[in-house]
C-alpha cells in the first residue's frame, strides 16, 4: 500500500488552527456575561480538535480492507440507535436546548448523534450500492431496488424532522443520498421523482410547524428587503436579526478585515458567531481576503477527496469518499447561503471551523477514514 495523502493532513490541520484561533477570538461576550473566562472555548476546541486529529492519524494509518467496513457499520449503528433514543431520553441526559432535543449530555460535554449518523448513511449507502445497485432493466425495477432504501431513510428522516426538530440534516442527507444514486448508476428518472418527493416532504414539514411557517415568512422578508427593491411578503426581520448582525459584521470587514479580535459584532449583535456564523465572525476580522483563503483551502481539499474517489480501486471506496466530499462542499455552501440570507438558516456547523465537539470528531473521523482508503488510490 502507498502512503496517505499528505495534503489533506496539512489543510485539515491549517483549518483546526484557524478555528482554535477563533474560537478564542469570537465568543469573548459569551464568555464575559457567562464569567466563563476568555479561554473557555478555545480550549474546549483545542481538546476536541487534539483528540479528532490523533484519531484521524490513527485511522489514516489502518488497513481499510481491515478497518473500513467495521468502522463504517459501527459507526452506523450506535449512531442510529442513539438517534432513535434520544427524542425519549430524560431531560437530565437529553436537554432541550432551543426547544429541541438534539443532543446528549455526559458530565461537562454534550455530543450530538445526526452528525456521525450522517457518516454512517455515507458509509451505508456506499457499502450497500456498490454491491445492490447495478444496471436494471427497468424504471421500474429500479425503484423496487431502491424501495427499502427510501423507507428506511425516510424513517429516519421524520424522525430527525418531527421529533428532533432538525431539518436541515435532513436535507443535508437527502442530498447526499440523490449524489452517490446517481454516482452508483441510477437513473436520472429515478433521481428526479426522488427529488419531487423530498421537496413534497420538505414542504409538509414546514407547514407542519407554526414555527417553521413564520421562520419562512421572515426569510422572504429579510432576503427580499436585503437584495430587491421590495419585500416580497410581510413580515419582521425579528427572528432574523441575526442574519442582519451577520451581512453588517461582513460588510464590515471590508476586504482585509478589521483584525483579529477587532470585530464589533460578535459583542452581542450575533449570539452564535463562533458556531453556526463563524464565517460572518472571520469576514469581518480578517475580511474577504481572509474568506477567500479560506474557501481556497476548502477548494483543495475537496480537490484532492474527489481525487482520491476517482482513483479509488473499490467502487465501495469511490462512492464513500465521493459522499465525504459531498457532505463538507454542502454544509459549507448551505452555511454560506443562510447568513447571507439568501436561502433560509439550517443551523448547519462550517467543517473545521464552528465550534463544537460533535462536528470535529465526526469530520475527523471522516477525514480518517477517506485517508484510510487513499492508500488503495492511485493518486
Amino acid at each position: 500500500m502507498q502512503k496517505t495523502d499528505p495534503v489533506i493532513f496539512i489543510i485539515v490541520a491549517i483549518l483546526m488552527l484557524i478555528g482554535a484561533l477563533f474560537s478564542y477570538s469570537l465568543p469573548i461576550f459569551l464568555e464575559m456575561v457567562k464569567n466563563w473566562g476568555e479561554y473557555h472555548f478555545f480550549w474546549r476546541y483545542l481538546l476536541f480538535a487534539s483528540v479528532g486529529f490523533g484519531w484521524m492519524i490513527f485511522l489514516s494509518t489502518r488497513n481499510p480492507d481491515k478497518w473500513f467496513e467495521p468502522l463504517g457499520f459501527s459507526i452506523l449503528i450506535i449512531s442510529g440507535i442513539l438517534v432513535i433514543l434520544l427524542p425519549f431520553l430524560p431531560e437530565s441526559i437529553a436537554p432541550v436546548i432551543k426547544g429541541a432535543k438534539r443532543w446528549i449530555q455526559i458530565g461537562l460535554f454534550k455530543f450530538s448523534p445526526v452528525e456521525f449518523f450522517k457518516l454512517g448513511v455515507i458509509f451505508f449507502l456506499s457499502w450497500s450500492f456498490s454491491r445492490k445497485l447495478k444496471t436494471t432493466p427497468s424504471v421500474k425495477e429500479e425503484f423496487k431496488l431502491l424501495g427499502p432504501y427510501i423507507i428506511i431513510l425516510g424513517i429516519f428522516g421524520g424522525l430527525i424532522s418531527f421529533l428532533l426538530s432538525d431539518l436541515g440534516q435532513v436535507l443535508i442527507i437527502s442530498i447526499i443520498f440523490m449524489v452517490l444514486l446517481i454516482a452508483a448508476g441510477g437513473r436520472f428518472k429515478v433521481l428526479g421523482v426522488i427529488g419531487i418527493v423530498v421537496i413534497l416532504i420538505a414542504i409538509i414539514a414546514i407547514f407542519s410547524k407554526s414555527y417553521r411557517i413564520e421562520r419562512m415568512e421572515n426569510w422572504l422578508y429579510t432576503m427580499s428587503a436585503t437584495f430587491l427593491p421590495h419585500p416580497l411578503v410581510n413580515g419582521s426581520i425579528a427572528n432574523y436579526g441575526q442574519v442582519i448582525s451577520s451581512l453588517n459584521a461582513i460588510h464590515h470587514g471590508g476586504i482585509f478585515g478589521t483584525g483579529i479580535g477587532n470585530g464589533i459584532f460578535k459583542l452581542g449583535y450575533v449570539s452564535d458567531i463562533h458556531t453556526d456564523f463563524v464565517l460572518a465572525g472571520i469576514a469581518e476580522e480578517s475580511g474577504i481576503f481572509g474568506i477567500t483563503i479560506i474557501f481556497g483551502l476548502y477548494a483543495v481539499l475537496l480537490h484532492r477527496i474527489f481525487k482520491i474517489s476517482n482513483r479509488s480501486s473499490k467502487k465501495e471506496y469511490q462512492l464513500f469518499a465521493l459522499g465525504v466530499g459531498s457532505l463538507i462542499a454542502t454544509q459549507l455552501i448551505f452555511n454560506g447561503l443562510g447568513i447571507t440570507s439568501i436561502i433560509p438558516l439550517k443551523g448547519l456547523t462550517v467543517p473545521f471551523l464552528s465550534y463544537g465537539g460533535s462536528s470535529l470528531l465526526a469530520f475527523a473521523t471522516a477525514i480518517g477514514m477517506v485517508l484510510m482508503i487513499s492508500k488503495k488510490a492511485k493518486l
